[in-house]
């Protein structure tokens, strides 16, 4: 038996495995900075569509109270207007009247003690605020006055969710 000292290459083993270790640190580096971007740019995306959603929001709010700023100066408008006359019944027909001048307001009951008042204000960004007042008319004080009922933002139009129906295999047929 002879023993062969032969060698096949001058390259030593310990290159290759710094030359891979080296390699898999770059592609790791990489895909987790592509990953933090695509993340920081959605949470970009997000604040944006928030901004633009409180801003409607706020402008929608803003035109609402204009609404009923409206409303209650045609309260105070038609009190005066009446205050010789009989207040109670004179007060609701006499402001049933003047609120017809008024864009989009309609009084939903009318009765001899109270009307109901509805109205709503639409936003640009798919929003409305929709309003109802109860107004009342106190003897004592010789004074109108109103309670909000309700004042919600809603949606103006309802997402369209698209219904695929699968069919599922539910063992043997």
């Amino acid at each position: 038996m002879q023993s062969r000292n032969v060698k096949l290459s001058n390259a030593s083993i310990g290159m290759g495995g710094a030359l891979i270790i080296t390699i898999f640190v770059v592609l790791c580096l990489t895909v987790f900075s592509v990953l933090s971007f695509v993340t920081a740019y959605s949470d970009l995306k997000l604040a944006v569509k928030t901004e633009e959603m409180t801003y409607d929001y706020y402008k929608t709010h803003g035109k609402a109270e204009e609404k009923l700023s409206e409303i209650y100066e045609k309260l105070i408008s038609t009190s005066e207007k009446v205050k010789e006359q009989d207040k109670s019944e004179n007060f609701y027909s006499s402001l049933s009247a003047s609120l017809d001048e008024i864009k989009d307001v309609s009084i939903i009951e009318d009765n001899d003690t109270s009307l109901k008042i509805y109205y709503e204000t639409l936003g640009d960004k798919n929003q409305k605020i929709c309003v109802t007042l109860n107004v009342l008319y106190d003897e004592e004080s010789n004074r109108p006055y109103y309670n909000i009922e309700s004042w919600n933002l809603s949606a103006i139009d309802l997402p369209v969710y698209e219904e695929e129906n699968y069919d599922l295999w539910e063992g043997i047929e």
